[in-house]
């Protein structure tokens, strides 16, 4: 009973997961649009256990020849499925439980977040709205983007993170912060950007209320600083080597702002994001969603300067305002301005803030209301009725992983136009190799695959020859003919490893490794992830040591 008292909060947060997520937790598996990630997670398994650590190239993709894809894509959510894969045996129950792990995340965190200036119940209803908002819907069961569901969970943990160190800048909150944003970075390439501004402005407002406002700041810093080196050896290498694939994505940001209709008006559909009004998704910004940040807009022009947590509340009103207004496609030119705005794709992305906005306003208004009982029950069980039936796919199928497998790596059919091409392929192959290598004016006599990224040949060259290995040109292969190093260039029009090869018997070495570079950062990341972690320990065995001496 003690337990129960303390801890009832979670204890309906958990059992309120239930109706969002109970078709990940049902037999069969469902196909959203970005089924591709499952083949993202065998090739992160199949990357760990080729020895690559950290892990770069996929590969499988493109016909086996192989694809840097983790080398520039987010990987946290690929991690967690691999993690899942291995320990599980299926793929599809791993995708399926990386949307799940994301459900609980973001419930848990968002309470966490809100509790840190709201009593529990206000708290209770903004992380359950939080979760019961169309915009959460449309990412698990109809996209099924894995960064993007994890950025929306892990978002109000780095806040609550960000405002706790503020507030004590101690050791263990100092931690806790560096790893939480650490995984924030590595869950999407560029959403967390997004957040930079709220995040930044949340902190102002929590130091201003500081004494030592220097010394926060400066551990504030140097939290964030310990979360880039944590990462850098990931982000790092990925901008040093942007300039090696193509810069054009297949969506153009400007196709897809959606209408003022579409954003106000209840729909729903299973389909894509398209120029004009036509698009069969949603892009709704949810009823209760706008009625919670209506009710605290009316709230605070009735209460004024008597509002609880005003400047958070005209905070979270305005980054609503904003997240709307740049949907809209006026806002263009705006968007140019930003460096890297063509990968953002989608401005109804922004979506992911309007329900993060909308559960913080619902919060606020129940913790300023003497209804607060009443007003949350409404708000939670309308939210509740409103999005139950977003929250299942469109179809559930009964496939089996090797079938899925068989989709992504040898279906003529299958496109993978996500994966930008290197900047020296002139386009993708259309049907799988042969064999691994071939050679010119010879024969290659045995060919002994050490792991599916290290090869060794005993080759003939009857004459002056190339020799080609299938696999995408890039930094990281390297070739050794007879014990030495060797120059490679990319071939025509794969982009493929090719290289001279004098008259003679040779044996030939090809295996992806780290460069020197990328070694270097790697080394960094593990020695401050060890150290940051090491600080965690021990404070807290700092802090136990001290309670059993007491």
């Amino acid at each position: 009973m003690k337990y129960l008292k303390k801890y009832w909060p979670l204890i309906i947060l958990t059992f309120g997961a239930i109706p969002a997520g109970l078709p990940l937790l049902l037999p069969g598996f469902y196909e959203p649009h970005d089924l591709h990630h499952l083949a993202d997670i065998y090739e992160m398994y199949r990357a760990f256990f080729a020895g690559q650590l950290p892990p770069r190239l996929g590969p499988d993709f493109t016909w086996g020849l192989g694809y840097p894809l983790f080398h520039f894509y987010y990987v946290f959510p690929f991690y967690l499925g691999a993690l899942y894969y291995s320990l599980l045996g299926s793929l599809t129950l791993a995708f399926k439980l990386v949307f799940l792990t994301s459900i609980f995340v973001s419930l848990y965190s968002m309470y966490g977040f809100l509790r840190l200036y709201m009593d529990k119940i206000a708290s209770l209803a903004g992380a359950l709205l939080y979760l019961y908002t169309p915009y959460r819907a449309v990412q698990l069961y109809v996209r099924g983007a894995m960064g993007e569901v994890l950025i929306i969970a892990i978002l109000p943990l780095v806040a609550w993170g960000l405002v706790r160190l503020i507030r004590k800048t101690n050791i263990k909150n100092f931690s806790i912060f560096s790893l939480v944003l650490s995984i924030y970075l590595l869950s999407h390439n560029y959403l967390w950007v997004l957040t930079i501004p709220f995040l930044g402005i949340l902190a102002i407002f929590e130091i201003y209320k500081q004494k030592d406002r220097l010394k926060i700041l400066g551990k504030l810093i140097l939290s964030a600083f310990s979360s880039a080196l944590i990462t850098i050896y990931w982000w790092l290498p990925a901008l040093m080597d942007q300039g090696l694939v193509a810069d054009k994505t297949p969506f153009l940001l400007v196709d897809h702002f959606p209408f003022i209709k579409q954003l106000l008006l209840p729909s729903w559909g299973y389909g894509s994001s398209v120029w004009g009004p036509g698009d069969e998704i949603s892009f709704q910004l949810g009823i209760v969603n706008m009625a919670a940040v209506l009710s605290l807009g009316i709230l605070i022009f009735l209460k004024r300067k008597k509002t609880k947590q005003l400047t958070l509340a005209l905070l979270t009103i305005f980054g609503f305002a904003i997240s709307v207004l740049f949907m809209n496609i006026r806002t263009y030119p705006i968007w140019r301005v930003i460096p890297f705005y063509g990968f953002i794709q989608f401005p109804w992305r922004l979506l992911f803030l309007t329900g993060f906005f909308s559960a913080i306003s619902l919060a606020i208004f129940l913790d300023n209301t003497k209804n607060e009982k009443i007003f949350a029950l409404i708000f939670i069980t309308f939210s509740l009725i409103l999005t139950f039936n977003y929250f299942r796919p469109a179809e559930v199928v009964y496939k089996s992983d090797a079938y899925y497998l068989e989709r992504f790596f040898n279906d003529p059919n299958y496109s993978e136009d996500y994966l930008l091409l290197p900047k020296w392929a002139d386009k993708r192959p259309e049907r799988p190799f042969e064999s691994k290598a071939e050679i010119t004016n010879g024969q290659i006599f045995e060919t002994k695959k050490i792991s599916d990224i290290h090869y060794e040949f005993e080759v003939l060259a009857e004459k002056d020859s190339t020799f080609t290995f299938w696999a995408y040109y890039f930094p990281g292969w390297v070739t050794k003919v007879d014990g030495t190093e060797v120059k490679t260039t990319p071939g025509e029009p794969y982009g493929q490893i090719t290289f001279f090869l004098s008259p003679g018997k040779h044996k030939v070495y090809v295996k992806w490794k780290e460069t020197r570079s990328r070694a270097l950062v790697d080394i960094i990341s593990l020695v401050s992830l060890i150290a940051v972690f090491g600080l965690l320990v021990g404070a807290n065995y700092s802090k136990s040591h001290r309670a059993i001496r007491k």
